[in-house]
């Protein structure tokens, strides 16, 4: 199969190489799987130049044995467009600067086209991040969600924060590739709750048969001085972890994603390491076409699990994802077990230019597909064509989850320690209401969750989705609130101002969300002044400190003192209590450090 691709092949520098290397070793694979898995990857070669510096983003365009390497000279590109090709129709096209723009565009340091003849970094003798580019808007097609942030509220006028549990970890990981490629993120890819949400608490495991602990503990803004902070944390219970895995992989093969295909190679040799014998795996791939590349794989036989990988090969053209979406749902239909996790894992830029593309429309079809009970995990690549709002909408709709991957190092962290780790889902479409005593509270404001945030309404409607939770996973939210006796802001003929008498409470926690099997249930916890005054603070300080971070970084509006000077004190503070590891690569505290240097 590799016969028609024998002049394509990807360079790579040695240190990358071995890198790739140690990565498949780590996660258990033989020698030979090894060899297999480093030799190609969809049908392209993989070569090493020992010349060549290593590529901080794991993007790595395709070449011919006839084509000579470009280098540009200057380094990164500045004011000036780079010339690249894309591939329509399987026919390389030139890309216009005349491009119509997208309602939101990701800065993009090289060309997004799937066949860039060269890279940022491959003028750069030392291998060392170059400095931050500038912006270059024409070349980028990315698109998310812009939303604005969360208002300050009286609890008398707006009396409950609610909003959709959020355990994606998308928006963080493009954060901290940004800043560890020394690049300018774009801030309306950062969704601050995803940042706090991305470091494991310490929280308390529920309790006998509930399914949720909920906890709380205040400490003082530190970019607010007249405000607290009330960290609200929530833990799903462990199921046991033996639950039979029925996988199908979806891999999105299009020309778009052609420097992508290494690390969503690796991402799916993570998956397949932690499969167990009697397991299922399946592998479907689709561009233009949609085509079963292998199916009912036992997850046991890892040696059958890694020719599955190397059978995948890339065509390019154009990116049908909702036929693809639509082929493999169905396929999992017909192997649907009853007794066994049933999920589909999509490996995408989310570029979908054909079939349904519209938000609107891939919310529709993905509602349809959540009834059948088949789990949605998706893995986005790529920048300069990212399209994280229909990402989003896909997770937020279809029982799904969703993270970002530009480095083994996200692969690692955000795809093993976090989706793999908590594949079974205990509740669907969970709903989180946190109401503040005005007796207590004069004000508040919910940090982040802006596209998550529901009505009463949408609170009580039991058809309304929200997100799920898996085994194990915590899920926490930051208010800023000032203290005092709470008073209207607004007047309204028939709503009380007197607020109802629960003198010993501070705030009331209430969780609606769905079993798997789709019942409706509810959870909830009175949290009183004396237990807010009394409980240790350790989760509720990690938080804020990650908070100011991505107020910082945001540039919120409601930054406050937040900025690099308070980051570095709050950071040193950690490092001398001597309770974290400061200095591990890749870490909140390693990538937040980078920014406060960069």
């Amino acid at each position: 199969m590799f016969e028609a691709r024998r002049n394509q092949f990807y360079e790579m520098s040695e240190v990358q190489f071995e890198e790739m290397k140690k990565f498949y070793e780590k996660l258990g694979f033989t020698p030979m799987q090894v060899k297999v898995l480093t030799s190609f990857c969809f049908g392209i070669r993989i070569k090493v130049n020992k010349s060549l510096p290593y590529t901080a983003d794991w993007r790595f365009p395709v070449r011919t044995e006839s084509s000579t390497p470009f280098r540009r000279s200057g380094g990164i590109f500045k004011n000036a467009a780079p010339q690249s090709v894309s591939m329509m129709g399987g026919m390389p096209q030139p890309v216009s600067s005349q491009m119509s723009k997208p309602l939101m565009a990701m800065p993009a340091p090289a060309a997004p086209a799937p066949q860039r003849m060269f890279t940022a970094y491959e003028s750069m003798s030392d291998g060392a991040a170059p400095a931050m580019p500038e912006v270059i808007e024409d070349f980028s097609t990315a698109e998310t969600h812009v939303t604005d942030e969360n208002r300050v509220h009286s609890p008398l006028d707006q009396p409950q924060a609610i909003f959709s549990a959020n355990v994606n970890t998308a928006s963080w990981d493009y954060l901290r590739s940004k800043i560890e490629q020394k690049q300018r993120p774009d801030t309306n890819f950062i969704r601050v709750e995803e940042i706090i949400n991305s470091y494991r608490y310490d929280l308390p495991k529920p309790k006998g048969d509930d399914l949720f602990s909920l906890s709380a503990e205040k400490c003082k803004c530190p970019w607010n001085p007249d405000a607290e902070l009330l960290f609200v944390g929530m833990k799903a219970k462990e199921v046991p972890v033996d639950v039979k895995q029925n996988l199908v992989f979806l891999v999105d093969v299009s020309g778009s994603m052609q420097d992508q295909w290494i690390l969503v190679k690796m991402s799916m040799a993570a998956i397949i390491s932690r499969l167990k014998k009697g397991d299922t795996l399946s592998v479907i791939s689709y561009s233009n076409i949609t085509t079963v590349v292998k199916k009912d794989i036992d997850g046991g036989d890892k040696s059958k699990c890694v020719e599955a990988l190397t059978s995948v090969e890339g065509t390019g053209g154009w990116t049908h994802g909702s036929e693809g979406l639509e082929k493999a749902y169905e396929f999992l239909g017909e192997h649907y077990d009853k007794n066994a996790n049933n999920r589909l894992f999509i490996f995408t830029d989310g570029d979908f230019n054909f079939g349904i593309t519209a938000e609107g429309g891939l919310k529709d079809f993905i509602c349809k597909k959540k009834e059948t009970g088949i789990y949605l995990s998706i893995v986005g690549y790529g920048f300069g064509n990212f399209k994280d709002n229909k990402m989003e909408t896909l997770a937020y709709n279809g029982n799904g989850n969703y993270t970002f991957v530009s480095n083994p190092y996200d692969i690692n962290d955000n795809l093993c320690d976090k989706l793999i780790s908590n594949l079974v889902t205990v509740a669907k479409d969970v709903k989180i209401s946190v109401e503040l005593n005005p007796a207590y509270v004069s004000s508040y404001r919910l940090i982040g969750y802006e596209f998550r945030s529901l009505t009463q309404q949408e609170f009580h409607d039991t058809k309304k989705a929200a997100d799920g939770i898996g085994s194990g996973h915590n899920v926490a939210a930051l208010i800023e609130y000032t203290k005092g006796k709470a008073e209207k802001q607004y007047s309204s003929r028939y709503v009380s101002n007197k607020a109802e008498k629960h003198d010993d409470e501070f705030a009331y926690i209430e969780v609606h969300y769905k079993s798997p099997d789709g019942k409706n249930l509810e959870a909830s916890k009175s949290i009183t002044v004396e237990e807010i005054e009394k409980a240790d603070h350790a989760n509720a300080d990690i938080a804020k400190f990650l908070a100011a971070f991505g107020l910082c970084v945001t540039d919120s509006e409601y930054k406050g003192s937040a900025e690099k000077a308070m980051l570095e004190k709050m950071l040193r503070e950690f490092e001398q209590n001597g309770k974290f590891d400061t200095n591990k690569k890749y870490s909140h505290f390693d990538i937040i450090r980078k920014y406060i240097q960069s």
